[in-house]
């Protein structure tokens, strides 16, 4: 795991090592340069794969330089074929076969590749210039083309450094707030672009990007000639295989323990699979309740597996924290998960330099309540009544617990009177307010070169008329949700602590068996009655407890509720005293909805989201 920066073109005096600084964290263990005329590179590397100085980076073999972030967990298959091909390594490093394979196989080497990345190769015979990142996103590759030149980073914030000219990108700040990520390529500066996954780019001199995609969706409806228990066992073996993959490693592994099906399920796997010990770590906060401590699970699961077992406790405090998320994101997310992400992150680097999550298991599998709302939606919304049971529910506000039933309930009847697509993205939303309500300025469209994954596709109502309401609506998570909330989130708030964060269940061979299955294999039930991930918990049940498999699901929790109440009460009053968000909110909207929350209406996702976002301005000194 690393971090990077590149240009194409005339580079000022001390501008490379300037937007370098804004990676570095990325990348303790060692530091390696590119110079020439036409390219320069500075990389940052967090040294896990071969980790001498024989894999420093930028690495050069003949005239192809490459710059690269993240890990190919099938380069000892890959490194194989090319020694049979007469090829000699100098290094232990994955890094090393990519140049290899470009000149072998060109722009079909990406789909060769296992594992997740972002890569920059510079090939200076033909003056070609060539990007690339992971099917799923799990690594970022910020691109900005200005003035002739072309610019590379792994993080934002390094054009921020250069002499680069950024325009705020407010279409992007409105969604944000709303939707908790900003979808690539879009970013929050309106001349820089994040490469969308799956997707790579290439340049001849004195040219701009032209994006390609190389990795696609399984096509639907595909025919299979086998019972449920065949694929069941498929699918465990594939599992078990992803699974294994990703603990290559030449320092200390772990695995994050929620004591949930999916890292419960990893761990599990792993255990049956390695004869050395397995390293597992759960966190619990040091004041929350017990609504929101899931170690007690995690405990039971690593006794029954026979992990070595930690329970990292922190005490966080709400202000020191909000400061904190803020600096470790070059941009933002304001899911409310990055705030265990970062603990657990910062409490177990000490032990480990390599952790996997169960990051990616219920978009694939079917692990959101949402997903069984989306095959129940065109049923119920035909049945008279529903509108008083919205109504009996907003007079009741949402509950207390952290799965807080009574909020979901309100939110799916709400749906019921939209149409499917425009349904499942008002129950993802923080906000329904009208844009006039919640700026004071104009927000407009950014118009991007590049299209955005869904867009390429016909963006959800075509993905659901593609693949039906629930592989649809998990098929649109995994090109946006996961990939520019989740794994946004999980890289920044690792890396803020040089800790590589793998995610076993985003392989791309699980992807194509488990996609265009039968959503019955993802969920089924009643609306009140839901069963989600009903195969992965099959599985599961196989080598774990009962209760580990089927008892309700919680998810990472935070107390941002409580602190709402309590500490964050006051930073919320101050927004809506000053100028929030460098005057660009309305104080009235915030006023709005948090006279809501204290009537106990949850708005706590977009409360975060205020408070997180004007942090993030300040410390930028972001002005309109």
């Amino acid at each position: 795991m690393c971090g990077f920066v590149a240009v194409r073109g005339a580079v000022a005096t001390g501008e490379l090592a300037r937007m370098a600084e804004a990676v570095k964290q990325r990348g303790p263990d060692d530091r390696g340069e590119f110079l020439s005329e036409s390219f320069s590179a500075i990389h940052h590397r967090l040294s896990i794969i071969g980790p001498d100085e024989r894999g420093r980076q930028p690495f050069t073999v003949d005239d192809i330089t490459v710059l690269f972030n993240g890990c190919i967990y099938n380069y000892h298959e890959l490194r194989k074929q090319l020694e049979d091909d007469g090829i000699t390594f100098r290094s232990d490093s994955d890094t090393e076969v990519l140049p290899y394979l470009y000149r072998k196989f060109g722009m079909g080497m990406f789909s060769l590749l296992n594992g997740m990345f972002a890569i920059v190769l510079w090939d200076a015979r033909d003056e070609l210039l060539i990007a690339a990142r992971d099917p799923f996103g799990e690594k970022p590759l910020f691109v900005c083309q200005q003035g002739g030149r072309l610019g590379f980073s792994s993080s934002l914030t390094a054009f921020e450094r250069g002499e680069w000219s950024l325009t705020p990108n407010l279409h992007a700040v409105s969604d944000l707030l709303r939707r908790m990520r900003i979808e690539a390529p879009e970013t929050l500066y309106e001349e820089v672009s994040q490469l969308p996954a799956g997707c790579y780019a290439v340049a001849a001199r004195g040219e701009s990007l032209s994006i390609r995609r190389y990795h696609f969706l399984p096509e639907p409806d595909q025919p299979l000639d086998a019972s449920p228990e065949e694929i069941e066992n498929e699918v465990e073996k594939l599992l078990d295989d992803a699974f294994k993959m990703r603990m290559v490693s030449d320092k200390p592994l772990g695995v994050f323990l929620s004591g949930g099906v999916d890292s419960s399920l990893i761990a599990a796997s792993l255990a049956r699979q390695t004869s050395q010990p397995l390293h597992t770590f759960a966190v619990r906060f040091a004041d929350a309740g017990p609504d929101y401590d899931e170690s007690c699970f995690a405990k039971s699961v690593a006794e029954h597996i026979g992990s070595e077992h930690q329970v990292l406790e922190v005490a966080a405090d709400a202000h020191q924290t909000l400061d904190d998320l803020a600096r470790a994101f070059d941009q933002p997310v304001t899911n409310t998960a990055a705030l265990p992400t970062y603990l657990i992150s910062q409490a177990a680097k000490p032990y480990v330099d390599v952790a996997l999550s169960g990051v990616g298991g219920d978009e694939l599998f079917g692990g959101y309540p949402r997903y069984l709302g989306m095959a129940w939606h065109s049923r119920l919304r035909k049945i008279p009544g529903h509108s008083f049971a919205y109504s009996l529910c907003s007079i009741l506000g949402d509950s207390s617990s952290s799965r807080n039933l009574r909020g979901r309930a309100r939110r799916f009847l709400q749906g019921l009177d939209l149409e499917r697509a425009d349904a499942y993205q008002y129950w993802m939303q923080t906000t329904d307010a009208a844009p006039s309500k919640m700026f004071m300025v104009d927000v407009n469209d950014v118009q991007n070169c590049w299209s955005s994954a869904t867009e390429a596709l016909g963006d959800l109502p075509s993905l659901l008329a593609r693949f039906g309401p629930v592989n649809g609506a998990m098929a649109y998570d995994i090109l946006t949700y996961l990939s520019d909330d989740l794994l946004a989130v999980g890289d920044r708030m690792s890396m803020s602590h040089a800790l590589e964060l793998r995610a076993p269940f985003l392989d791309t061979r699980v992807l194509s068996a488990v996609l265009t299955l039968d959503s019955s294999y993802k969920v089924t039930g009643w609306p009140w009655q839901e069963q989600l991930k009903v195969m992965l918990k099959r599985i599961a049940a196989r080598h774990l407890p009962h209760d580990t498999v089927y008892r309700p699901k919680q998810g990472f929790m935070t107390p941002v509720k409580q602190w709402l109440h309590g500490e964050l009460a006051g930073e919320v009053q101050g927004l809506i005293d000053g100028k929030p968000l460098a005057g660009l909110i309305r104080p009235e909207f915030i006023q709005t909805q948090w006279e809501a929350h204290q009537r106990g209406h949850d708005r706590s996702d977009i409360l975060w989201g205020l408070l997180l976002m004007d942090r993030w301005m300040k410390q930028r000194d972001w002005r309109f």
